[in-house]
This record gives C-alpha cells, sequence and structure tokens, in this order.
C-alpha cells in the first residue's frame, strides 16, 4: 500500500505525526511518501526521512492509497481526495471536529476512515463502525500534554489561580493527571470529582470559580454540566474544558483555537476548550504520538488493518 504522511492545515498546530526515529518500527510491506518540509516545525529536513520525502501534498493525494494527518483534514483538502481512498488519524467522525470531515467528504467519496485514538480505536466505513484491536492509551502521554496546556494557557488568560479560588477537577484519566500535575505546580489542591459523584458537583456547581472538565462523554449521554447549572454559577467563573468535548460534557459549548482560546456568555462566565492544546507543547506532543502510531498502528501492514483480522473480539 502506498501511505502519505501530510501536514495538518489547522492554526498553531505544529505536531509532526511520525518521527524519523520511530521509522523502523514500521512496516516494510508499504510505501511511504512524506510531504515537502514535513517536519519542518521540529527543525527536522526532509533528507531525514531519506528517499520518500519532499513530495508536493497535491501529488501525495493523487498517488496514495492511505493519507494519515494528525488532525482531521481541513475543507480546502476535501477536493484532492479520491474515491475510496483511507485516512488514518484522530478523525473523531462522529465528534464536533470530524463530522463535517465525514458528511461532506468521507460519506460522498466512500473514505474508510481509522480513528487511531487513545480510547478506542475503530474503523469506519459509511456509518458502520468497528473497534480495533488497539490497546487503549498508545498516545496517553499525549493526553497528559493535553490537560497540562490547557491548564498553562488558561491560568495565564486568567491572570493565575489563588488560594482562595474554589476549582474542581472532573474526571479521573490521563487528561486530568495533566492537570493536576499543573495545578501542584502552582499549590492549588482542586477538588476531585467524578461520574460517582456528579450529584454533588451538581449541588456545588454554583460555588465553584473554576470548573475543569477532563473526560468525553459518548453521543446521547446526558451532559456532565447541562445549561440550567450554568444559570446557577457566579458570572465570574471559568468552565475548562480540557478534554475538548465540545457541547458534550458541557452543554452548548464552542470549540476554540490556540489563537483565540476563550469566549464569554451572556451571564459573564468564560470558557476554554482548545481542541488542540497539546500544540502548545508540540515538541513533547510529537513524540508521544509518534511513538504511539509507530508501535501500535503503523507496526503492521495496511493490509492487516483492511482485513478482520485487526477487529477486537
Amino acid at each position: 500500500m502506498k501511505i502519505a504522511y501530510i501536514k495538518p492545515r489547522f492554526l498553531n498546530e505544529k505536531r509532526v505525526g511520525l518521527l524519523p526515529q520511530h521509522l523502523y518500527h514500521c512496516s516494510r510491506e508499504d510505501e511511504r511518501r512524506f510531504e515537502r518540509d514535513y517536519g519542518k516545525s521540529l527543525g527536522i529536513s526532509d533528507e531525514a526521512y531519506g528517499e520518500g520525502a519532499g513530495y508536493s501534498r497535491e501529488s501525495l493525494f493523487a498517488w496514495a492509497d492511505v493519507i494519515y494527518c494528525i488532525k482531521v483534514p481541513q475543507p480546502q483538502d476535501y477536493q484532492y481526495f479520491r474515491q475510496n481512498q483511507t485516512l488514518v488519524g484522530w478523525i473523531h467522525p462522529f465528534g464536533a471536529s470530524g463530522r463535517h470531515f465525514r458528511e461532506h467528504c468521507a460519506e460522498p467519496k466512500n473514505i474508510q476512515l481509522f480513528d487511531v485514538t487513545n480510547r478506542i480505536s475503530t474503523r469506519v466505513t459509511q456509518r458502520q463502525i468497528e473497534t480495533l484491536n488497539i490497546p487503549r492509551d498508545i498516545t496517553h502521554k499525549n493526553s497528559v500534554i493535553a490537560g497540562y496546556a490547557s491548564m498553562m494557557q488558561a491560568t495565564v488568560l486568567r491572570g493565575g489561580i489563588t488560594q482562595n479560588d474554589r476549582v474542581a477537577v472532573f474526571g479521573g484519566g490521563n487528561v486530568a493527571y495533566g492537570v493536576l500535575k499543573f495545578l501542584a505546580s502552582q499549590g492549588i489542591d482542586p477538588l476531585l470529582r467524578r461520574r460517582s459523584t456528579i450529584d454533588l458537583v451538581q449541588q456545588e456547581f454554583q460555588d465553584y470559580d473554576i470548573f475543569i472538565n477532563t473526560v468525553e462523554i459518548s453521543q446521547g449521554d446526558a451532559p456532565i454540566v447541562t445549561l440550567e447549572m450554568l444559570d446557577l454559577m457566579r458570572s465570574t467563573g471559568w468552565i475548562i474544558d480540557a478534554a475538548a468535548d465540545t457541547g458534550r460534557a458541557i452543554q452548548g459549548t464552542r470549540a476554540t483555537k490556540i489563537e483565540d482560546p476563550i469566549y464569554q456568555d451572556e451571564q459573564g462566565h468564560t470558557f476554554y476548550v482548545v481542541d488542540n492544546s497539546p500544540s502548545l507543547l508540540y515538541r513533547e506532543s510529537s513524540e508521544a504520538v509518534s511513538e504511539g502510531y509507530a508501535k501500535n498502528f503503523w507496526f503492521k501492514p495496511m493490509s492487516y488493518w483492511y482485513s478482520d483480522f485487526c477487529i477486537a473480539p
């Protein structure tokens, strides 16, 4: 199979999805080509990727069976996808970030999607979803970075966090660990809340100065924070969605970007919902993503991922 590695078009997205030092993990059965300046953000030359580097973006779309992009492609790339191609990456085809691509490009062109994530990885053909035999936490360091980086940027924008602020962190996974690492560095001891204490969150919410979400919920699940809860929150309150579960975990939220990371509602609440915050620490994140994909996905040839052998029992 012919696999093309292209750069994401997200503003301020500087992560590199596959680093030269991890190429040796990748299956030799497939041919790999890289977009020109693929590793430029990290100071990596095309020569470091060997003879397969330095290609134009358009030529790669025309050549490849499989496109890999660390983030879901943006609309300006839709025209380049061919019928029956394959896309690999963080696609989230049924979430806020990937739904537009799925509906306006993947489904019309019958593009098969491999959504390889830190949670449950799936193969999506039209609307048929199959769970891949890939372990969880393949890029857990990136999730930790997401929590840490989100708090780092949001705290600066807020002007800091003090010991008098009532801070609550919802969740207990990798993103939460990153959030807690940052808060510990600031000497902040937050309230720790989980799904088992959701009733307590509802009771306390009006007293929070900062509420930090670190989990994603499934499509159709009840939100963790409802519009009614937000109505009760003090007007100076901050909502930081480190998981960037846009519009779901916290009802009514919209995604924000690194260059424009916060917004306020009519009541004065401030929201931070940056959907690629690890790119703030793109060197560390690139290392985690590249190693995770190389050792858990690219180590197998694409023929394996197209087969039934890759489907989890």
